[in-house]
């Protein structure tokens, strides 16, 4: 499990600096790479990140109950 975790941060990380790289690196000019893909790309990266970081969460189910 901690593998998948670890592996879905790393992506995510990934994906969100290669947003940065290509936003500065001016990949968005018209008719290089569509603003949506950009963001996509992003918002791809933010979820595997939370995600990742949701799994490796410990839980405790104790304080859960009640």
């Amino acid at each position: 499990m901690p593998r998948i975790a670890f592996g879905l941060v790393v992506a995510g990380l990934a994906c969100i600096l290669l947003t940065v790289v290509l936003v500065m690196g001016d990949a968005t000019l018209p008719g290089r790479l569509p603003p949506f893909a950009a963001a996509l790309l992003a918002g791809l990266g933010g979820v595997a990140l939370v995600g990742g970081l949701c799994l490796l969460e410990p839980r405790d189910r104790q304080s859960l109950s009640g």
